[in-house]
């Protein structure tokens, strides 16, 4: 009788849709960067550089990227996080990028990771990396291939 009134019980539970994460895609696109020096400082043979970066990108990301970070170069390496606020694939959101780049003079490459989304972009999640060259001493341009996808 428990066991009858338990599965009777449990009935409605088999109509509630089970959600699934979407299955990673790979997304491309490019971004132009420019940065705003706050400070220069030397340590053991290092220069270290921290800066205000505000990026644009397109492609499936299409937005601006706001982040502070730092950059060591000996010959460099830069770590920052900041904020995206656009669209990813035309969902309006916002999303925290945070970047790892080595290089040596004027050209890099590096990893994104994307995730904490808001509104349209909640559940989103992307890693890959991105390839640079500096077009000036405070600009660079660049191209990205992230693998993308959404939790529910």
């Amino acid at each position: 009788m428990k066991a009858a009134l338990l599965a009777l019980l449990a009935l409605p539970l088999l109509a509630i849709p089970f959600a699934h994460a979407t299955a990673p895609t790979t997304v491309t696109g490019t971004f132009t960067a420019s940065f705003t020096v706050l400070s220069i400082t030397s340590s053991d043979g290092n220069t270290i550089i921290t800066v205000t970066e505000i990026a644009t990108l397109s492609g499936f990301f299409t937005g601006t990227r706001t982040a502070q970070g730092s950059e060591i170069i000996h010959p460099f390496n830069a770590h920052d996080t900041g904020i995206f606020t656009g669209t990813a694939n035309g969902v309006a959101g916002t999303l925290a990028i945070t970047g790892e780049s080595n290089g040596i003079g004027g050209t890099g490459s590096g990893d994104f990771i994307v995730g904490q989304g808001t509104t349209g972009l909640s559940g989103v999640h992307a890693q890959g990396p991105f390839q640079f060259t500096a077009t000036g001493p405070t600009t660079t341009t660049g191209t990205y291939s992230i693998q993308f996808h959404t939790d529910p």
